[in-house]
């Protein structure tokens, strides 16, 4: 299957062509706005540099997958899907400056992706106030209520409190928490922190570190000293391989759990990877029909050895759901589609998905799984499909 690219610059270029050539004039401009609404466009924004890149690629190939299925299979309510794709550098200023080109110029019906907190932050503050649909497509932190906001990504509740209740009854009740400083990992840490001392365990030390950091030598001492039973680390992108790295060669015996941790690294770097614990909503692994069939159509148009994780689905179920609202709202006019979303369902690869009306974010599946020495994970416990909390929103 091949993806179609289209920019409006192409468009009218190729009808101010055929204008020409037929001899019309000022009568023929009403088909160049009916030719023009005749696909549904969608900006996909994501981090494609920096620190993230090694996310994003995955991230955006399963968007395209979908799309590419999506136009297969007669496009969106008979209308072709359109795309563009901008690289918003990990960074605020790019992530805005991103946000409203797609907004703005390009026009788009609706924003897809986004993996850092500081993304979608930074997107909002264009979206938000633009009424343009934003779909973030990552696990986060769960404290966004806005009507133009949606999420297809776990938050705490359908994420960190099943594993805190696990891990509690099952490895240790003490804890010791890295984290890159942003964001994500300090509102995180927070609901681990709840979480733990709700189920009888304490937290024993959080540590947040900036982007880049190469040296993670002195906290590590310190966990030596503090002596948890468990290590909770979300450290992100490429930084999350140094500390990994790190911890290892430290020969640290807590057991290391994440929240972040996937097929991403466990396939790059399975030695490091192995034994590992991590709650996702998607795993490679699971043995159902639409992830074997998902596994099978990524396989072969991107490489039978590329890895796909959690974000990635994600962002496939995402481009499934508006796909589904669209039709169901009959339009891409976003009053319509917003509540649309909440009644359409998706058999997505992670399992059955829908969206929440209460607070625009998806009912993700919650699974804890153990890394393996293939860079595969192991299902420890799938607890299903997880209502979304997000605490005092009602939209």
């Amino acid at each position: 299957m091949s993806t179609k690219f289209i920019t409006r610059r192409t468009t009218l270029k190729g009808i101010g062509t055929g204008l020409a050539a037929g001899g019309l004039a000022m009568t023929g401009f009403p088909a160049i706005v009916k030719a023009q609404s005749e696909t549904v466009k969608i900006g996909f924004l994501t981090a494609l540099t920096g620190l993230e890149t090694i996310l994003g690629e995955t991230q955006l190939n399963c968007f395209k997958l979908a799309v590419e299925e999506i136009n297969a299979a007669g496009g969106i309510d008979g209308r072709e899907v359109e795309f563009l794709v901008e690289d918003d550098q990990t960074t605020t200023k790019g992530t805005i400056d991103k946000a409203r080109k797609l907004a703005f110029q390009d026009e788009v019906d609706a924003i897809i992706g986004m993996i850092a907190s500081l993304e979608h932050v930074a997107a909002r503050s264009v979206t938000t106030p633009a009424k343009k649909l934003l779909m973030y497509t990552t696990y986060y932190e769960g404290e966004v209520c806005e009507r133009y906001f949606a999420a297809t990504g776990q938050v705490p509740n359908q994420q960190i409190v099943p594993t805190t209740k696990w891990l509690t009854e099952n490895v240790g009740k003490s804890v010791y928490i890295l984290g890159s400083d942003y964001i994500w990992p300090r509102r995180s840490a927070e609901a681990i922190k709840n979480a733990f001392e709700a189920n009888g365990g304490k937290v024993l030390g959080a540590e947040f570190f900036p982007f880049g950091t190469q040296d993670f030598g002195p906290a590590f001492d310190r966990i030596r000293a503090a002596k948890p039973d468990l290590v909770w680390m979300m450290v992100a992108g490429a930084d999350g391989v140094t500390v990994l790295k790190q911890y290892r060669s430290f020969g640290l015996e807590p057991q290391l759990v994440g929240n972040a941790w996937d097929e991403i690294y466990s396939f790059a770097h399975p030695d490091l990877a192995e034994g590992t614990i991590s709650n996702q909503a998607y795993f490679m692994g699971i043995d159902t029909p639409e992830n074997k069939r998902f596994i099978e159509a990524y396989r072969a148009r991107f490489g039978a050895d590329k890895p796909i994780n959690a974000i990635g689905e994600a962002a496939y179920d995402a481009t499934y759901l508006y796909k589904l609202a669209v039709e169901k709202a009959g339009s891409t006019d976003v009053e319509k589609v917003i509540p649309a979303l909440s009644q359409v369902e998706f058999a997505a690869p992670q399992g059955r998905v829908n969206m929440s009306a209460i607070n625009n974010h998806m009912r993700c599946n919650s699974i804890l799984a153990r890394a393996k020495a293939d860079g595969m994970w192991e299902t420890i416990e799938n607890f299903g499909q997880i209502d979304p909390d997000i605490p005092g929103c009602s939209l």
